[in-house]
């Protein structure tokens, strides 16, 4: 069994967007009688259009970094402080921790 929970955190520059999934495969060991699991994290970062217009001096400096390095800000992700709680919170809530015994019922 498979279980899947989601979060999306937004970042401060209106343009990009975390995905986080957390996977958690549950599966019985037969040897030791026990319900073992196995987590993953997935992050993706999406990019997405500008959801505001913004004023003539950020656009500028968005302009003048482009120019001077090619690059659009693709490799940053910049985080609110209630968005990186929001992160943290989800990833500390969602760590499964031990293994529990098949005899038990949910």
């Amino acid at each position: 069994m498979v279980e899947q929970k989601k979060l999306y955190v937004e970042c401060e520059c209106g343009t990009h967007l975390l995905q986080v999934t957390s996977d958690v495969e549950t599966f019985d060991d037969k040897e030791t009688n026990t319900k073992r699991f196995r987590q993953e994290f997935w992050l993706a970062m999406f990019e997405y259009g500008y959801h505001e217009k913004l004023n003539f001096w950020k656009r500028l400096c968005i302009g003048w970094n482009y120019l001077k390095t090619g690059k659009m800000h693709e490799d940053s992700l910049i985080l609110s402080p209630d968005e990186a709680k929001k992160l943290a919170l989800f990833i500390v809530d969602n760590i499964v921790k031990g293994e529990k015994e098949i005899s038990e019922n949910k």
